[in-house]
């Protein structure tokens, strides 16, 4: 499928109301941070090394059947409604969206799967499931990047794990993340003492775009 059959569906198949609690849970998905060793990170990196890294990245892609077939495209390459269009697919992010001379994304024909290149880190491995499905995407992500990892070197630390270009992300480099519909909170005012509450136990509570992005309450306007 190409990307411009991917733009024309309406509706992905992670918005499908398919999986378990779809009446409250949207979606779910799992983020992975990886980066490749001796390059420095993409805001530091200059024009040679962050073609080197697009360059490993689609070769990589090119191999990538036994996950289902993922196409590279080059942001550049691109309309800037079609990288509109991807941010608004939750595809990448309205920060890679931006200056896309070195950027690129691999992505999966069902749009489970989309892996940005040369965002905050080299690589950011999504997966995407219907539902409260946390389980079955981290067992897909696991699956991208042992892909991954087998065809390119990670830059890995014994003592700290995942090396990332955000101290938050060192470690496992993964971020866990459930969009939920939760309008009876919004309508009896109480979203934002849940938000306020959620920080206190270890939860961040993120705009519909993700990290970088507010939370957000919508409420029409009462007739």
């Amino acid at each position: 499928m190409s990307l411009g059959d991917m733009l024309k569906r309406t509706l992905s198949e992670w918005l499908k109301p398919t999986g378990p609690e779809a009446d409250i849970a949207l979606s779910s998905r799992i983020r992975l941070a990886r980066n490749l060793p001796k390059i420095p990170f993409p805001q530091f990196a200059n024009s040679t090394q962050l073609e080197g890294v697009l360059d490993a990245a689609e070769k990589v892609a090119a191999r990538s059947d036994a996950l289902g077939r993922l196409e590279f495209i080059r942001l550049k390459n691109i309309s800037p409604l079609e990288r509109a269009v991807l941010v608004e697919k939750h595809l990448i992010s309205p920060q890679h969206a931006e200056d896309p001379e070195y950027k690129a994304v691999a992505l999966r024909n069902d749009e489970l799967i989309s892996v940005m290149v040369n965002e905050e880190d080299h690589l950011r491995i999504q997966v995407l499931q219907p539902g409260l499905a946390l389980d079955k995407a981290w067992e897909l992500a696991d699956r991208v990047d042992d892909f991954f990892e087998s065809k390119l070197n990670f830059a890995f630390s014994e003592t700290r794990g995942y090396l990332t270009a955000c101290p938050t992300n060192v470690g496992t480099g993964m971020r866990a993340s459930v969009m939920l519909h939760l309008p009876a909170l919004v309508i009896t005012d109480q979203m934002k003492r849940v938000i306020a509450a959620s920080s206190q136990i270890g939860l961040a509570v993120r705009g519909f775009y993700g990290e970088g992005t507010e939370g957000t309450c919508f409420r029409s306007p009462t007739r």
